[in-house]
């Protein structure tokens, strides 16, 4: 990445009734590494990440789920995302991710599914390049 153009700048999150910080922590630590700015919250409602990713203008969502409600949790991110006119802004989700949740997902528009055990080089180049093209550098 060019030192001249602006870093990335992520938002991680995850509910506050998941007690499992380890997985997005590693990559909330990963990102920075990789010189990203990253925000990383835990949301009460869906509403409160578009409500952050407004507020702290990023290029890329990352959603982490360990206990479950993926699917409906981020269809009312994508509505919240429309409602005010970013439905553009890329959603990456990860965790424990039934195979039968990944179509729901793909067509509510989440960019990028991971589960657990994908390569930290595959997740930081995934969210560069989608903050990339978010910007219209890609």
């Amino acid at each position: 990445m060019s030192d001249t153009l602006p870093r990335p700048r992520v938002l991680l999150t995850k509910s506050f009734i998941d007690s499992h910080d380890r997985a997005i922590e590693t990559i909330a630590l990963a990102l920075r590494d990789a010189a990203m700015e990253v925000v990383l919250i835990d949301y009460e409602q869906p509403e409160d990440v578009v409500t952050v990713a407004l507020q702290e203008d990023v290029d890329v969502i990352g959603i982490s789920f360990m206990s479950g409600g993926q699917v409906e949790t981020t269809q009312k991110i994508v509505a919240e995302l429309a409602r005010w006119d970013v439905s553009d802004l890329p959603i990456v989700v990860g965790g424990i991710i039934r195979p039968f949740d990944e179509p729901p997902l793909r067509e509510a528009g989440v960019a990028n599914i991971f589960r657990g055990g994908a390569p930290l080089s595959d997740v930081v180049a995934t969210f560069e390049a989608l903050s990339r093209s978010y910007r219209g550098l890609a």
